[in-house]
């Protein structure tokens, strides 16, 4: 393939981007808020919950580990941001050098943004995707809907089974 170190360079980038979601997902998120109630200290983990503020009591000795946790994830959210501005620049340079890599490069960014996905997370969108489709009367083919059930498992990624649909309607290379 031609402009192979370009592409591999974005595909590491997508998955170092992608592993680093997946660790976000798992960190906690909010601020740490202090508070006196009768003249004592209290402190508190507060965050948002479909749009409303809640609170967490953290109990001194947790406080540390929660501190980390908040720590790390600014760091990720400023390498993820790096990480978008390195994409961008790879995407633009791929425009100017060759359309076919271009689109390579935006069907692995589409795909790798269904890998960050949690289980829970693929599962719903599964079925909001069979609900869509039933109602347009265009049902997935059976092995469309087994890659998905795998993809959604773990036990697929999504750029392989997105590949595989494309490649049935002759919409992508062999």
């Amino acid at each position: 393939m031609e402009y192979q170190e370009l592409y591999n360079e974005y595909a590491s980038l997508l998955q170092d981007k992608t592993d680093r979601q997946k660790r976000l997902a798992s960190l906690k998120d909010g601020y740490i808020s202090n508070k006196t109630i009768s003249g004592k200290k209290y402190v508190y983990l507060q965050y948002r919950v479909d749009g409303k503020l809640s609170s967490e009591y953290v109990r001194e000795d947790h406080l540390p580990v929660i501190r980390a946790e908040l720590d790390e994830r600014a760091g990720i959210l400023e390498n993820i941001r790096d990480i978008d501005g390195r994409l961008e620049k790879i995407e633009a340079a791929a425009n100017i050098l060759n359309d076919n890599l271009h689109r390579t490069l935006v069907t692995l960014r589409r795909c790798a943004a269904m890998e960050a996905m949690s289980t829970e997370e693929r599962i719903k969108s599964l079925a909001f995707s069979s609900a869509m489709t039933a109602l347009e009367g265009i049902p997935a083919s059976e092995e469309t809907e087994r890659n998905l059930s795998r993809w959604a498992n773990g036990d697929l990624s999504f750029q392989e089974s997105y590949l595989n649909t494309l490649r049935a309607y002759r919409l992508a290379e062999v």
